[in-house]
């Protein structure tokens, strides 16, 4: 309905008078002849039956009439059959059924129907035979067949009739009995033509009467299309239906502005064809779930007239029939062009100021109330060891990238710090958790977010790194420990080698005084005496040997060494402490083991630590005496690549090493002993003298069970002698 004309006029009060005639005078003429066609083919059924009745009852009395002139009169001879003169005379005295209704006799001659009695509607006493295959033979020629039945076809005046035909038996006749069809069908006409009048007449008063009645009910209806018309073409946004083939089938005013085109070149469009390519595969994708009554608001970019695009918001709804059936859909269409420019300068802005902070050469880090990571720029991305920010964005950052044994703590500083309960500490450092499991260490400056009523909304952070720093700070503090370690060894070494030589000289005269009481005396128990002072005394000599040995300097030559007499000087000097703590040694060597060149003070100074961790490890798993308490060491020959080796084995059976730091316990400054009793460079240091001496040092460990460390060394190292 276009706006600016009258819907209840009297111009479309008569056009809808003259459409409910039309709608009145196709039911009633409809009805009427609906029903006279169902009276008339009754009476054609009806008719049907009395036709075949009337042909059966002829062919039985002709057949009556045969047999007995046959059998009574001429004795069985059927060369004159005399029956047919009597049926021509009952013939001319039958009046036949209705105005056009008679019954016909006929035989059939070669190719040829003969009939034998006169017809009704003939000027002859009897027609002229007609071809068999002749359209006006049809009904007889059936019951010349020896059909029966009825039938609409041409008689022999070219007549349309309902006819039912019978063969005569034993006789080869066949009987028809017929009438026109137009006798049939005259009453139903004459009905039909005297109800046309009244039925005309009424359906016009009737529409004249509906129409009075229902103004103002059109009235009403109109006022609410108009209103509802003008609410639409009022509409700040752009109105479109649509069928269910996606054509649009209305459009508002607003919605032709949008589009920069006129309603004749919307109406009757597919939406499709003003789209953009990308918006064509989101409009099919919306149109598949509107088919199953789902709707959500999309994006869509038309082309306008002139070929420019233009951005819209759609928020459509299906149009559903009574059986939920999809009939189309109704949008309303909202044109975002510049909420899409805002949006496109605040993503510049945005894109700009990450530049900035992705430069910057700290963490950048923003939470929400909730903990939630908002913002983290390139740095934060690369210390975390994360790849792309949509790793982290929406990830709650105290779950995420801070070590588990913290998490609640920090949780709960930062809730009070959100809640206003406390003030931001302006420094602080802790450790984050990267995405590979290592923690890193990083110096953090706070601050809170507020929005414009100052309610705290989030924080923000920024955070260096400090690992490495704080690393060589612990690699200095341990240096400067193994130094001052290292100072107080060589003082003792210096000391030990000092007093090693002022003890020898008099060991060395009380070993040759009490080897001269031992030769000198007869009395045995004086002997015995004598021989335990001189046993003790070289037993003070071997001590005193091997601490002069490993008070060497580093500068000591590259020489032929036993491995059996290393680990002797080793134990002489460690293996009072290791019976001190009730540890059993068990000891195996392989005998005959080659001589290798080697830095004597340097393969001491590793089995020392080797046998120092294993008495700790055992120590520490049992304090007192334990028959477990065992300390294996061995040592073997073995070849490789057509080398000989020597493989040294310090085996306890003490706490053992877990198998995620097993990898670790070579690295400098690792260790799991507290701080007072190790800075975690013994076993740094040992793998690399056995590296020097071109060995390995190999370990293998089961928690609580056992730790087994392996030397192993070749017999030629390729060093010179000389060096």
């Amino acid at each position: 309905m276009q706006r600016g004309i009258d819907p209840y006029s009297s111009k479309a009060e008569g056009k809808r008078v003259l459409l409910l005639v039309a709608i009145l005078a196709v039911i009633v003429l409809g009805t009427t002849i609906l029903s006279i066609l169902l009276l008339y083919s009754a009476a054609i059924t009806q008719q049907r039956g009395r036709l075949l009745e009337i042909a059966q009852s002829e062919a039985r009395t002709i057949e009556a009439i045969a047999r007995h002139e046959q059998v009574y009169l001429d004795g069985g001879d059927t060369s004159d059959p005399g029956y047919l003169d009597i049926l021509v005379d009952a013939h001319e005295r039958y009046e036949g059924f209705g105005d056009t209704g008679e019954f016909t006799l006929a035989k059939q001659e070669g190719d040829q129907i003969v009939f034998l009695l006169s017809h009704r509607h003939s000027d002859l006493d009897y027609p002229e035979p007609i071809p068999i295959t002749s359209a006006l033979a049809e009904p007889m020629r059936r019951a010349l067949k020896g059909e029966t039945g009825t039938v609409i076809g041409l008689d022999y005046r070219g007549v349309l009739v309902l006819a039912a035909f019978e063969p005569v038996a034993d006789i080869d006749l066949g009987v028809v009995a017929k009438i026109d069809l137009r006798e049939i069908r005259a009453p139903y006409l004459r009905a039909a033509l005297l109800s046309l009048g009244p039925a005309l007449v009424a359906i016009v008063l009737g529409a004249l009467l509906f129409a009075r009645i229902t103004r103002p009910f059109v009235r009403g209806i109109a006022e609410g299309q108009q209103r509802y018309q003008d609410l639409i073409e009022t509409m700040s946004d752009g109105l479109a239906i649509e069928d269910e083939h996606g054509v649009l089938q209305y459009v508002n005013e607003h919605f032709c502005r949008i589009l920069g085109r006129s309603q004749d070149e919307i109406i009757g469009t597919l939406t499709s064809d003003l789209l953009t390519s990308e918006s064509k595969d989101v409009i099919s994708l919306q149109m598949a779930q509107r088919r199953k009554g789902i709707a959500s608001s999309y994006e869509l970019s038309f082309v306008r007239s002139d070929g420019s695009e233009v951005a819209t918001w759609v928020s459509p709804q299906p149009i559903l029939d009574s059986k939920r059936g999809f009939q189309g859909s109704f949008a309303v269409v909202t044109e975002i062009t510049d909420i899409k420019n805002i949006e496109r300068q605040l993503r510049e802005e945005k894109e700009q100021a990450q530049l900035y902070l992705d430069i910057a050469g700290v963490m950048f880090v923003v939470l929400d109330r909730e903990g939630r990571i908002v913002l983290l720029n390139k740095k934060g991305l690369q210390i975390l060891r994360y790849t792309d920010t949509s790793q982290l964005l929406g990830k709650d950052w105290f779950a995420t990238c801070i070590p588990a044994d913290v998490t609640e703590s920090v949780r709960i500083v930062f809730g009070q710090m959100m809640a206003g309960q406390t003030e931001p500490v302006e420094y602080f450092e802790n450790t984050v958790l990267t995405r590979d499991g290592e923690s890193r260490i990083v110096a953090w400056h706070n601050a809170v977010m507020t929005d414009a009523s100052g309610n705290v909304i989030g924080s923000v952070s920024s955070g260096e790194d400090i690992t490495e720093r704080r690393l060589a700070e612990q690699e200095r503090l341990a240096i400067e420990s193994h130094l001052r370690q290292g100072q107080k060894l060589e003082s003792i070494g210096t000391l030990a080698s000092g007093v090693a030589h002022e003890i020898n000289n008099p060991l060395t005269g009380i070993i040759n005084y009490a080897q001269l009481i031992h030769d000198r005396i007869e009395d045995p128990q004086l002997r015995d005496y004598a021989e335990g002072i001189v046993d003790e005394g070289n037993r003070v000599a071997s001590i005193v040997k091997s601490l002069l040995s490993f008070s060497r300097q580093e500068n000591e030559r590259h020489s032929p060494a036993s491995m059996s007499d290393l680990l002797d000087s080793t134990l002489s000097i460690v293996g009072s402490i290791l019976r001190k703590d009730q540890i059993q040694l068990n000891i195996e060597r392989a005998p005959h083991l080659p001589l290798i060149q080697c830095r004597s003070q340097q393969i001491q100074q590793v089995l020392i630590n080797l046998l120092t961790n294993a008495r700790d490890a055992l120590n520490e798993r049992y304090p007192e005496f334990d028959e477990d308490k065992i300390l294996r060491i061995s040592l073997a020959t073995f070849e490789s690549d057509g080398q000989a080796w020597i493989r040294t084995t310090v085996e306890d059976h003490g706490t053992g090493i877990p198998q995620e730091i097993i990898d670790r316990v070579f690295d400098p400054f690792f260790s799991t002993k507290p701080r007072e009793k190790g800075t975690g460079l013994g076993l740094s240091i040992s793998y690399g003298l056995v590296r020097e001496h071109g060995g390995r040092l190999l370990v293998e460990s089961e928690p609580n069970h056992y730790t087994r460390f392996v030397m192993e060394l070749p017999v030629e190292s390729g060093w010179s002698l000389e060096a």
